[in-house]
Order: structure tokens, then sequence, then C-alpha cells
């Protein structure tokens, strides 16, 4: 039976299915497996066609001017790791191993340019890594852990290599982080399981998300209630679903859209009276393409692009703020309220047609793949009531206090008093700390909520290695995913802020 969740990973690579490609110690990305496609990988092109069939967890190298499968049990892989020393000699048990005399002066290696681009075309790429510390006069004095980080240099050099992983939540969360973390706001996986841990999401739950991860948080979310309960997500600028269809997740049904602005306004507003738009949308064909009915209504007049199921906001019904002043986006020509559904516009369902914009049906256009979008229009008791409030607020431009980081720590916290049940939990990952800790503030002085918390979350990867020179044993080793920050200066040790809350009743006796 498939999945409708994660792909399997127990079955060979197919068409159409989406994979990671974790590039050797430089990250990785997705990409979905068409026949006759090429991508760019390692500063050369592949066809993904080669891809079709194979193992998730497969190693190909570039050997010889192409891409070839790796054995792992090849004795000649990685052969030169073999150069790394285990244990200090003997010499040196007295005297303690360190590179204070070891000086980078280019001097050290006895291979020049023109003889290192001649062993290029005569060898291949685990003896050309293997000459290379052969003939390195300072390596053998190097410490254990100098010798790895020379040798991991010049795999980043020589070595073209990418593994083949499944794009599930753990693959897909570390390939962004290491590769664009800004993309998700800085939410490796033990945050991410920090959060859900704190939300204690469960069976059947309703759980209202806000997501500026692109759908990480609400692929999470979805694979933990696997289809039942309800998942309200609220859209505006900065959301995407781009990792809930890298997840292979298939099933929306549970999913509903619904607009930010319009469910935290003190009006009611137009919320209600399409419930669902059903009418508006079809039910999924023989492929599991879910697509909107045509629409007469140019752009130019209010008519949204998502069906239909957007519907029309008086400007002149706009709530008012506390000073008694009309809101800003109620004086916004058309063109700028348009650019308030820019995020739901990129990713709305496409409507058949053809591609040149003409009125001939006979060369239908590609559709988009099914997604949470378009906007639907439950009511607000359907949404009230629910059992947790998750999401985070994050913006590529963090070193930066802006604006809309205050603006949207107060929505969430708005949409929590008004659909968050007693006893539900709020959870709210963010960057900055001045409207974290704002939130947290106004959290801990209102009477609806208790057990406030705000935690700061750090980078995690390796254990620090100590070598005790004088019972021969290696008291800590070089060990991955150990619970110790990171300490590089070219990256900040710590990558967000987490607040967290749970809602209670004012009426104590």
């Amino acid at each position: 039976m498939e999945s409708l969740y994660t792909p399997d990973i127990c079955q060979a690579v197919r068409e159409n299915d989406t994979v990671i490609l974790m590039v050797n110690n430089k990250g990785g990305f997705t990409v979905k497996i068409e026949r006759g496609k090429t991508i760019k990988i390692c500063k050369d092109s592949l066809k993904l066609d080669m891809l079709i069939g194979c193992s998730y967890g497969d190693v190909f190298m570039k050997n010889s001017g192409e891409w070839q499968k790796v054995k792992r049990n090849d004795p000649s892989y990685h052969q030169y790791r073999n150069r790394i020393r285990e244990e200090p000699p003997e010499e040196s048990i007295q005297n303690a191993i360190d590179n204070r005399h070891i000086h980078d002066t280019n001097t050290a290696q006895k291979l020049s340019y023109d003889d290192i681009q001649r062993l290029k075309k005569d060898k291949n790429v685990d003896e050309l890594i293997e000459t290379i510390v052969d003939n390195s006069e300072t390596f053998a004095k190097k410490t254990k852990m100098a010798q790895e980080k020379y040798i991991m240099r010049k795999e980043s050099r020589h070595v073209k290599l990418f593994y083949v992983r499944p794009c599930d939540l753990y693959n897909v969360c570390n390939c962004y982080f290491y590769s664009f973390p800004h993309k998700i706001g800085y939410i490796n996986f033990a945050n991410l399981g920090m959060m859900m841990y704190m939300a204690d999401i469960r069976y059947g739950n309703k759980v209202m998300v806000f997501d500026h991860s692109l759908g990480l948080i609400t692929g999470a979310v979805s694979q933990r209630l696997a289809g039942s309960g309800k998942i309200y997500r609220l859209v505006s600028k900065g959301v995407s679903d781009k990792i809930v269809h890298e997840l292979g997740i298939k099933y929306f049904e549970n999913i509903v859209s619904i607009d930010l602005d319009l469910y935290i306004s003190d009006q009611t507003g137009t919320a209600g009276k399409d419930s669902l738009c059903i009418e508006n949308v079809r039910p999924p064909d023989t492929n599991g393409i879910t697509v909107t009915e045509e629409s007469n209504a140019s752009p130019g007049k209010g008519a949204s692009s998502n069906g239909g199921c957007i519907n029309e906001v008086d400007l002149a019904s706009k709530p008012k703020n506390a000073d008694g002043v009309d809101d800003s986006s109620s004086n916004m020509p058309a063109e700028s309220m348009q650019n308030r559904f820019e995020g739901v516009n990129k990713r709305h369902l496409m409507n058949e047609g053809t591609t040149d914009g003409s009125n001939d049906n006979t060369v239908p256009k590609k559709q988009a793949l099914p997604g949470v979008y378009p906007l639907y229009n439950p009511t607000r008791e359907e949404v009230s009531n629910c059992h947790v409030v998750i999401g985070n607020i994050s913006y590529n431009k963090c070193e930066k206090l802006n604006q809309l980081v205050f603006d949207y720590t107060k929505k969430i916290k708005h949409a929590a008093d008004l659909y968050l049940e007693l006893g539900g939990r709020l959870v709210l990952f963010g960057q900055q700390y001045q409207p974290m800790a704002a939130l947290q503030s106004e959290l801990t002085r209102s009477d609806s909520y208790v057990n406030v918390k705000f935690d700061e979350v750090f980078i995690r990867e390796y254990q620090v290695c100590v070598i005790d020179i004088f019972s021969r044993v290696n008291a800590k080793q070089m060990l991955h995913l150990r619970t110790h920050p990171l300490m590089k200066a070219e990256v900040r040790p710590f990558c967000g802020f987490i607040v967290s809350a749970t809602k209670a009743s004012t009426n104590i006796i």
C-alpha cells in the first residue's frame, strides 16, 4: 500500500519521485526525477535518468569523466583515509602532539600544480588524494584532527560525489538547514523536534499553523496527524507549501488554508459566507490532481486566480486600530491590495487553458501540483477550539529588526486568543530577540496563559575530541550529533528562540 505521508524508502527510486542529492561536505538540494532532464551538480552536469532504479543511500562519484555508482565495501573507496593514524606514535607519548611548529607556507607539498593536473588525467580521485597526502612533508606530524581536516579540504577540492537520500522529514530539514538555512528560518531538526514536543500534537487534534519555513512545520504536523483531525493553515505573505510536496504527502483533505488577516479581525467580514467553497472545487481526477473551475472574471476586477475561493474584501470594512484610525491597508490602491495575496498567487492551482494565453483549448496547460491552496472560508465556529497553535516567523534579513516580525507575533497571539481552547498549547519560533521577548512578556502578564517558557536554542553538531596521553585512550571522540554547541567563528552559535505557553481559564475560584 502506497504511503500518503512519506516516501517508501524500501522501494527503488522511480520517475516523478522527489529525492535529496547531498553533495560531499557541501550541503544538498531536492530534485524531482524526470526522464531526459539534466541538472547541475558539483559544477558538472548529471542526467537524472541514471538515478531511476537506484536505491536510497547510493553514492555516485565522478571518475574518468563519467558518473559511477560507488560500492561502499570496495577497498579502494576512500582508501586515502587509511593514512590517518589511529593512535599517536610511541615517541610522542611523553610530549603531546600539536601543530604549533607547523606553518602553512605552501612549501610542504612536493607536487607542483602542473604535477597535480597531470595526475588528474592518469589516476582516479582516490589515488590522486592518496598521492597528494603521501607527498606532504607535514602530514605525518599533524594531530589526528588536523589530518582529518587536511583530507576534508582535499576532498572538497578534488572529489565530485553525492548521496541519494529520501525526502523524509529528517533529511529534508538537514538539507535545507545546511544549504539554505534562511529559507526555513534556521530551524534544524533538533529545534523542530523540540517544537513538536512542546506542542504535544496527538491523533485527531485540531491544529492551527503559521508556517514561514516553506511548509516544513505543516509537513511535520501532517505526518503526526496522519490524516486525522484538521490543520488550519494561516496564509499571509511569505507562506509557501514547497516542502509539503517534497515530503511526499499526497493527502490534503484535512488541510484547510485560511487568510490570516481575515480571521483575526474583530469584525466578522466575509468569513463563513461561502463555507469551504465546495462549489468552486472539482473532485480529484484519476491522477489525484485537484483543479478549480475556470473563472471568466479578469484579475483587474478583483477576481482571484484561485478559482474564486478567495472572497472579495471590501476596503471600507477594514477594522480600525486602537487609535480609531483606519488601517493602512484600507487606503491602499487596488495593486497594493492584490500584493497582499502575493504568496497565494504564486502557488495557486492553475486552471486549464493554453500555454500562449489563447482561447484554444486543444493544447492544455501543464497543471501544478495539488496542494493546500486555494484559500477556503470556513466559519469561525469551525476554526475555534484548536488544540495547538504552532508556527515560526522568519525573514532573510534577520540581522535587521523588521517591524513585520512584531506585527506577526501580535497576530499569532491574537489568533491564539480567539481560536485556542482552554488547555491548548501555543508554540512559536522566531529569530529575533526583541519580538519574541515582547511576546513572552505579554503572555506572562496575561491571565489567560500559564506555563510560559522562553527557550534559546543553539546549533549543536560535534563533541570536542580530547586525547588522554597518559592512559593512551581517547577520553572523548569526535562523535556526530552530540549535545554540545557548535563553536565556529563563521557561524552564530544560536539560531533562534522558542516561546511556548498553555492557555488557561480566567474564571478561577
